[in-house]
């Protein structure tokens, strides 16, 4: 029989050196002041040993008490993370999906509502990371979503979307300058994207004009705020097809020369080579690479 410490002792220790206050510990568990005290004094009564020296930033825990706490905290994660697996296996299937933001927005959002519905059983959790990079990446996570090609030990990366961009403006814009030709588009404000700098000069490289290293236009954080600007008439920006395919369909964003495209390796999707005998995670790989064509408008 395992010796444990009171567990109700241990969260107290654990939000009192957190907040560094029992006043603040107290507030976070909804218990009183008091009760918190008690349960630190339990379990300093416990290994017969203080475990908080108090400074003029509040509480903070002995050497001893914090060479505890990460063990503590540790023991806390892993209990945390079981009882999540156990609610899914209770519940249904649950699929974390990561992405970046403009992806994310534009294209898997709009279209997993009928994922959903001919898969009532499993849940897909979507969340997003500003970079392209997956290195980074420390929450559990089933697939990995990027705009180019990926490698993990144990891993599959496949292709699923193709990726290909054109330049795109919107009507507004038009009705004030005229494209005739690629040249043109140096006499109108060139949005730019942070995270793909060249994407004009290589634009341009296809299409066989001349240009400066730099070329001058504002910068974006974020596609999806360069495409707004160029739905409002603020300039032309280069975006992925896959990503604009509504706004070119509905006549929100034109596309003055299509035939001019840059095309990169393509949207590919990574996850562990055991997912692909997972039925929910072969079902969700299924759909992935059949989805084709802008989202079906709801009458």
């Amino acid at each position: 029989m395992r010796r444990l410490p009171p567990l109700r002792a241990l969260r107290a220790f654990e939000a009192a050196a957190r907040c560094a206050s029992v006043t603040k510990a107290a507030e976070e568990l909804a218990v009183s002041h008091s009760a918190v005290s008690q349960q630190i004094k339990l379990l300093e009564d416990y290994f017969g040993q203080q475990l908080f020296v108090r400074s003029a930033r509040g509480l903070r825990p002995t050497p001893q008490a914090a060479a505890f706490l990460e063990d503590v905290r540790a023991a806390f994660d892993r209990l945390g993370v079981a009882a999540d697996r156990f609610a899914e296996r209770s519940h249904g299937r649950l699929l974390r999906v990561d992405t970046t933001p403009s992806f994310a927005v534009r294209w898997l959002i709009p279209r997993t509502s009928a994922f959903q519905l001919s898969h009532p059983t499993v849940e897909l959790r979507i969340s997003t990371s500003a970079s392209d990079k997956i290195d980074d990446l420390t929450d559990p996570v089933d697939f990995i979503i990027r705009r180019d090609v990926m490698d993990r030990p144990d891993h599959v990366c496949r292709r699923f979307l193709d990726d290909v961009s054109t330049v795109v403006v919107g009507p507004r814009l038009l009705e004030s300058r005229q494209l005739a030709s690629p040249q043109d588009l140096l006499k109108v404000p060139l949005l730019h994207l942070k995270s793909r700098p060249d994407a004009w000069n290589r634009w341009f490289r296809v299409a066989g004009v001349d240009t400066p290293e730099t070329i001058s236009g504002p910068f974006y954080d974020h596609f999806f705020l360069s495409l707004q600007a160029a739905i409002n008439g603020l300039g032309a920006t280069i975006g992925p097809h896959v990503l604009i395919e509504d706004d070119l369909a509905t006549g929100r964003l034109v596309a003055p020369f299509p035939h001019l495209r840059i095309v990169r390796p393509g949207f590919h999707v990574l996850y562990r080579r055991s997912l692909a005998k997972d039925r929910a995670g072969q079902a969700f790989l299924n759909w992935l690479t059949i989805q084709d064509g802008p989202v079906a408008q709801q009458g």
